[in-house]
């Protein structure tokens, strides 16, 4: 996200990464440090790539140790493009975008293509998508992509089961459209950015309804909540005579904010992300304090095990809500982050990197079949 390199990442989302943020409170000692408890033999498995310059291996690993790693399958793709996952991951299946072999790269439309993580069996589901927006993967297991023809972007869903599709949406824009999700009511959630900064609307029957103005500037970040009642999302506010992303809920069905909890003033907020029963994981960079992230629930305001140096970001929750993925980075700040690392943090306060020759692309998570 942060190295100059054609490898699309999912928290691009359409925006490219402005800023990133992990807690500045002191490093606060929690054991166990998420609900839930899993048995060794229960541990789930993480699943990632490792990029290659013509093709990309997707691997399996139990995520207490990354190193015994299962090939699932390996994806061509053109010469220096990454693949781009949705960022979940729903009952043993993945979707991601693809540049084919033959002439693909960031102007050419993409493949979008269905994995099985246990058989590595993939399924090739269309071929007109936009390479660098990130899928979504909805609850139902139907996909949402953007396609573009000019100034002409619509989204498109996808019934995986049939391989039927349709644009669910249209406009015409300089600017961007971008798919977030479905709402709890199968409401199609987009995010728009335009001259007078970033709107959430919902789309019912064709047209696009303002849920709320989250900037005047850009917003981005977009988390859709489990039970598809509220989005977290990160908006550009003045704190402490600097301008830093921090996160914001709102409801979906009125646009209403929800307060969320505080934390040091002057951090940069990326990605918050969800757990399973609702709660929030939030980074913010070390400038202030620990590189550790924040997990709010409620009002509840609690410090994960900060990395020695730098800072941590949340990726994905396993299913048990046990283990989270994060990008984990060895500098102070989003515009110096250093090297950056996937690390697998445990129930105990246990660090599991992956490791590999080239970058890792971090996918999601299975439960052992």
């Amino acid at each position: 996200m942060f190295r100059p390199r054609h490898l699309p990442r999912p928290a691009l989302a359409g925006a490219i990464v402005v800023a990133l943020l992990a807690l500045a409170f002191g490093t606060l000692r929690l054991l166990p440090l998420f609900d839930g408890e899993e048995t060794h033999e229960g541990v789930p498995l993480a699943v990632f790539a490792e990029f290659g310059e013509l093709a990309d291996r997707i691997y399996s690993a139990p995520a207490d140790d990354p190193s015994k790693r299962t090939l699932v399958a390996t994806l061509e793709h053109a010469p220096g493009w990454g693949i781009n996952p949705a960022a979940t991951t729903r009952e043993g299946r993945a979707v991601f975008l693809l540049a084919p072999v033959e002439g693909g790269g960031r102007d050419t439309p993409a493949e979008v293509w269905t994995i099985d993580l246990n058989s590595g069996q993939r399924t090739r589901l269309a071929s007109d998508a936009d390479l660098l927006i990130q899928p979504v993967l909805n609850r139902d297991g139907s996909v949402l992509y953007r396609r573009s023809n000019g100034q002409r972007q619509e989204i498109v869903r996808l019934d995986i089961g049939n391989g039927s599709r349709r644009a669910t949406y249209t406009e015409e824009t300089t600017f961007g459209i971008f798919p977030v999700g479905e709402d709890a009511e199968g409401n199609l959630i987009i995010a728009r950015l335009s001259t007078g900064g970033t709107d959430l609307a919902r789309v019912r029957d064709g047209a696009a309804q303002v849920i709320v103005h989250a900037s005047d500037h850009l917003a981005r970040g977009w988390q859709m909540a489990p039970d598809g009642k509220s989005l977290a999302y990160l908006a550009p506010e003045v704190r402490g005579e600097r301008v830093v992303y921090r996160t914001h809920v709102a409801s979906l069905p009125d646009g209403k904010q929800r307060e969320v909890a505080e934390t040091p003033e002057t951090a940069d907020h990326l990605n918050p992300a969800w757990t399973p029963g609702g709660s929030l994981a939030i980074g913010q960079d070390s400038r202030t304090g620990s590189g550790a992230i924040t997990l709010i629930e409620d009002s509840n305001v609690r410090a994960l095990p900060a990395p020695q140096q730098g800072f941590d970001v949340p990726l994905s929750w396993s299913d048990g809500g046990t283990y989270l993925a994060i990008r984990s980075f060895d500098g102070d700040t989003a515009s110096s982050p250093g090297n950056e690392s996937i690390v697998l943090l445990g129930p105990d306060g246990g660090r599991y990197p992956i490791t590999a020759p080239g970058d890792v692309i971090f996918i999601g998570w299975v439960t052992r079949a």
